[in-house]
């Protein structure tokens, strides 16, 4: 076991959502905004960051005191942009979780198993991903001396994926790692799962 790092949660909610009434963080499930799911899912770590910007003004009045608000002036250059404005407000050597605020399925039990093979990883090993059969999701935990890649590289994506062997995948029976909604149908998806309380897993 090593030692019990840090891990800062990002909760990166900047982005449009030119095909919904309302903006993603506001999607209510079950009386709680995705976001609220998402900064209580984190609840065990440091205090989240969430970073805003696409319709500031209305999301960060639903933001709780338990989070951080983080502003991304630069939001339409992408998610990455989100990720590196967010990256500046944490120590330089801490480690960090990548959390997209539209997977609103996600339950604590997943990022406390996330957690737990994060600091049980080999030591070559600097990132944990969930995995469920051959599909990876989110969130991720990376740790800090990967830091600098994310200002290098155009996605996150290209850092997570570019070494396989610094990578531990765990096992997870929920496909909430890779359920998102950026449209009317999606959210109803979402929604009518989330309602049903079945648990998202292949048949």
């Amino acid at each position: 076991m090593r030692r019990r790092e840090k891990i800062f949660p990002i909760i990166l909610a900047a982005g449009p959502s030119h095909h919904l009434p309302f903006p993603k963080p506001l999607a209510m499930f079950g009386g709680k905004t995705a976001l609220a799911i998402a900064i209580e899912n984190c609840s065990q770590l440091e205090r989240p960051l969430v970073v805003l910007g696409y319709d500031v003004a209305r999301v960060r009045r639903a933001v709780p005191r338990a989070a951080r608000i983080v502003w991304n002036r630069g939001w339409r250059r992408g998610q990455i942009s989100s990720l590196r404005r967010a990256l500046k407000q944490i120590p330089a050597d801490a480690s960090f979780l990548i959390y997209p605020v539209d997977h609103p399925l996600l339950k604590r039990k997943t990022i406390q198993q996330l957690v737990g093979a994060f600091r049980t990883r080999e030591e070559k090993q600097e990132i944990a991903i969930p995995r469920h059969g051959r599909l990876y999701g989110h969130p991720a935990i990376v740790a800090g001396k990967l830091r600098a890649e994310f200002f290098k590289s155009k996605t996150a994506r290209d850092v997570i994926y570019r070494l396989p062997s610094r990578v531990r995948a765990i096992e997870v029976q929920t496909r909430a790692i890779f359920t998102d909604f950026d449209t009317p149908e999606s959210y109803r998806l979402c929604l009518r799962k989330f309602k049903s309380g079945k648990r998202i897993s292949i048949p």
